[in-house]
C-alpha cells in the first residue's frame, strides 16, 4: 500500500484565520506607534526658552532703504505674537533672533533667444542668529533666501512691493525655523 503526503502550505492554511488577525493586529499597532513619532511643529523649542527678544533688522543690503529693516521687524514681532510659542521680551528674553538681511537683488526669470524681458524676481537673502541667552549658546546661526516675481512694466513700484512681498515670506520662514528647528 502506498501513503500518500499532502504538501501543505501553512501561509494559504492559515491566510483566513488566525495569520491575517495577527497580520492586521501588527499593521495597525506599527501605525499607531510610528504615528506618535512625527510631528509637524518639531517641537524642538527647549522647555526653558519662555521668551524671546526679537532685535531690530540690520540691513546690510546697500540700499539704503530703511522701510526694508522696518517692514522685517514688525513682521517677524507681529508673526511670533501671533503663533504664541514665545512671549515677546523688549530686551532680556530667555532667547534672541538677530537678522540681518545681506543683500537684495534683482534676476532674471527667463528670457527666449530674442525675447524681450518681462519678468524679474526680487532676491533677498537674510543671515538670522538663534541665540539661547540662557545657557549663553547659539542654537544655530542660518542664512535665508526667498524670491517674488514682478513684472518688469511695473518698473521701482512693481520691485518694492515685490521686496515687501519677500520680506513677509521671509519672516514667516525665519518663524518656522525657530519653532520647528529646520
Amino acid at each position: 500500500m502506498r501513503i500518500k503526503r499532502y504538501n501543505v502550505n501553512l501561509f494559504s492554511y492559515f491566510r483566513n484565520s488566525e495569520l491575517a488577525g495577527v497580520s492586521v493586529s501588527c499593521i495597525l499597532l506599527t501605525a499607531q506607534i510610528l504615528s506618535g513619532c512625527y510631528s509637524f511643529t518639531g517641537g524642538t523649542i527647549p522647555p526653558h526658552l519662555k521668551t524671546i527678544t526679537i532685535l531690530s533688522v540690520t540691513d546690510n543690503s546697500g540700499l539704503g532703504n530703511p522701510r526694508y529693516r522696518e517692514i522685517l521687524t514688525q513682521q517677524l514681532i507681529e508673526k511670533f505674537r501671533n503663533d504664541n510659542s514665545f512671549s515677546i521680551a523688549e530686551r532680556n528674553g530667555d532667547a534672541q533672533l538677530t537678522t540681518v538681511i545681506s543683500t537684495i537683488t534683482d534676476a532674471t526669470v527667463a528670457v527666449g533667444s530674442g525675447e524681450i524681458e518681462r519678468e524679474r524676481k526680487a532676491v533677498i537673502t537674510v543671515e538670522a542668529d538663534y541665540f539661547d541667552t540662557v545657557k549663553k549658546k547659539s542654537i544655530w546661526k542660518r542664512t535665508f533666501s526667498t524670491y517674488q516675481i514682478y513684472t518688469v512694466a511695473e518698473g521701482q513700484t512693481g520691485r518694492d512691493s515685490a521686496v515687501e512681498s519677500a520680506l513677509k515670506l521671509m519672516s514667516n520662514d525665519l518663524l518656522t525655523a525657530v519653532v520647528s528647528g529646520w
